[in-house]
């Protein structure tokens, strides 16, 4: 079953009287279970193509299919909703509070949803556990290490419960023993029926998805099957 479906997306930037056209044409289907890997140099266009399956950057031109839905006539509050509802972020750089509790960052996204506190704080104390942090909850980010954060940021991804886990450099910020506990924590989360799509420079870090995406100049270079 196709959770994400991308035709024919093309993405430019217009930088004064310059047009840069960063995404030339982009064709990719993701199933539902997939985990997959985006690869490319710097300046390929990776982190562009996922954003705009995130629903956080809209293509020039092409569609975009999230669990069969067309967001390609979207507007901003709608796009906003699929976000809630269907995609859970990763990023490189964590972007937890500073000022929030490892328990109150995971609560965050569930405000917006309409959850009660007690509703909310039981649900973000199950993903820390989840997540191996059970006993970090009153801990804010500086007092965590960079894997305990990144750790508390995919508990946080998960807290709208999202079909999709879209991770952008997940490792990229850390050293390589925590960055190794990381990737194994999102691919035991794809055995538990995430779908998950993340973008890394490491092609050790790859090889843990089923399919590796190469972009190179704005288009699919070539699809790699893991064995």
């Amino acid at each position: 079953m196709e959770i994400v479906k991308v035709e024919n997306i093309k993405k430019k930037y217009l930088m004064g009287e310059y047009e840069l056209e960063v995404l030339k044409g982009i064709d990719l289907t993701v199933k539902k279970g997939d985990a997959i890997s985006i690869m490319g140099p710097s300046g390929s266009g990776k982190s562009t193509l996922l954003q705009i399956m995130g629903c956080l950057d809209k293509p020039t031109s092409g569609k975009l299919y999230i669990d069969s839905i067309d967001t390609s006539t979207m507007n901003a509050d709608q796009l906003a909703g699929i976000r809630s509802r269907k995609i859970g972020f990763v990023f490189q750089f964590f972007y937890l509070i500073s000022t929030l509790t490892s328990v109150d960052n995971i609560e965050l996204p569930m405000v917006f949803n309409g959850l009660s506190h007690e509703e909310r704080y039981k649900k973000a104390s199950e993903l820390l556990e989840l997540v191996g942090l059970a006993e970090r909850a009153d801990h804010r980010p500086s007092e965590l290490s960079g894997g305990e954060r990144q750790r508390v940021a995919i508990a946080r991804a998960l807290a709208n419960d999202p079909q999709i886990i879209l991770a952008d450099e997940p490792t990229g910020n850390l050293d390589s023993k925590s960055g190794q506990e990381i990737i194994h924590l999102l691919m035991k989360l794809n055995k538990e029926g995430y779908t998950l799509v993340m973008v890394s420079h490491d092609p050790e870090i790859a090889r843990h998805a089923r399919r590796i995406i190469h972009v190179k100049d704005g288009l699919i270079e070539k699809t790699e099957v893991v064995k």
